[in-house]
């Protein structure tokens, strides 16, 4: 089952109001120098707008019609302070792209690239939107490239919004270029590079690509695809414009990766229904981030099996904290029924793989924990954003 968590759809903007109507039910009164959020990032993001909203803040989230139509009902006592823009998918020429298809969800891995074609013609109305309302912030994701170049010439704050992994974000590099050295030559010259851990990371780590997905992940990043850009050019551009970078993760979980992570930038960084069944108690997935972060949540197991993108580096993460299983793989990447069954026997059943359950329900504290990500943390990034006007 692919999830939405890699949809090249959104971007985001912010900007500052003098007054915002009281929130009913929460006994806010208005409030001054109040930002107006303009967000279109991943869906996942969207589980942050109640809170943005809750501490006086206008969120505006911006994205096509059909995927404003997936999101859930905004809470009536929010209704005033959040509002859902939707701006039309350009249809391409070549009709390449399954007709209604407004999120990578919605077609197969190899059309991606032409999705993105449609998904950079959005800056024309988003030039439109950003010029109409002037706002102080705008937050992207690596995808928008463009937005670098409207927010300069509207003078706009940027915040880059990032859906990977505090390790993975580490992994892809640092300044000056991150991805790309000060020449422009590849920070990872070969596929073989991205196979152990770069020579920044200075604590020991398992967070780097297999043999066999190695040369799927360097050409990503780095060949120019349909719509003209390397994934590589568009991550660079937008790392080393933006003034701010929000990575959805916390210090209690990858401190490592944060701290250095920060040092190096110099900026700071801010399915439920089946998982919360009592008859679950483990999770069978690919370790994309943001199921990471839902999973734990809930204190179950975690058994990965590794596909694409980040999901490598997110495994490497939670074996190194004994926080899952990984299921056993040959070096071309094959696996069978056999290492399947014992990863999930290790996982979910065995003795020995009792420390896995038992840190999974530990780190249940850490992200169920409401107070210290919807209240500590969005705070945080709220304040980031007031003193930085």
């Amino acid at each position: 089952m692919r999830e939405n968590k890699y949809i090249y759809k959104y971007v985001c903007a912010i900007s500052w109001k003098s007054l915002v109507p009281k929130i009913n039910g929460e006994g806010s009164s208005p409030r001054s120098d109040t930002s107006l959020v303009c967000l279109w990032p991943y869906v996942s993001l969207l589980s942050t707008l109640p809170a943005l909203a809750k501490a006086g803040v206008h969120v505006s989230f911006v994205s096509t019609p059909r995927n404003i139509q997936r999101l859930p009902k905004v809470p009536p006592n929010l209704a005033p302070l959040i509002d859902l823009v939707e701006f039309p998918l350009l249809t391409l020429d070549n009709e390449i792209l399954p007709n209604g298809a407004e999120a990578t969800v919605d077609i197969p891995l190899d059309k991606v690239e032409h999705f993105k074609i449609a998904y950079d013609l959005l800056q024309i109305p988003f030039k439109k939107f950003i010029r109409d309302q002037l706002p102080d912030w705008i937050i992207v994701d690596f995808c928008a490239h463009w937005a670098v170049d409207i927010a300069q010439e509207y003078n706009v704050k940027l915040v880059l919004f990032t859906v990977m992994s505090a390790a993975t974000t580490v992994f892809l590099g640092r300044p000056p270029g991150y991805v790309f050295l000060s020449d422009q030559t590849p920070t990872w010259p070969s596929p073989e590079s991205l196979t152990k851990p770069p020579e920044w990371v200075s604590f020991p780590s398992s967070v780097a690509w297999r043999e066999y997905e190695a040369p799927f992940v360097h050409a990503t990043l780095y060949t120019k695809d349909a719509s003209g850009i390397s994934g590589a050019a568009r991550i660079s551009k937008v790392l080393c414009a933006c003034n701010a970078l929000a990575i959805r993760s916390c210090k209690e979980f990858e401190g490592e990766y944060l701290n250095l992570h920060e040092k190096q930038m110099g900026k700071p960084a801010p399915q439920m229904e089946i998982l919360a069944h009592p008859a679950i108690g483990g999770s069978l997935f690919h370790s994309g981030w943001g199921s990471v972060i839902e999973i734990l949540q809930f204190g179950h197991s975690l058994i990965v099996l590794l596909l694409v993108y980040d999901q490598s580096l997110n495994a490497g993460l939670l074996v190194d904290k004994d926080l899952a299983v990984e299921v056993e793989r040959g070096k071309d990447g094959s696996f069978d029924r056999d290492s399947l069954a014992k990863a999930l026997r290790l996982a979910m059943v065995s003795e020995e793989g009792k420390t896995f359950r038992v840190r999974a329900r530990k780190a249940a504290a850490i992200f169920g924990d409401e107070n210290l990500h919807q209240q500590y943390y969005i705070d945080r990034f709220v304040e980031y954003l007031k003193n930085r006007e």
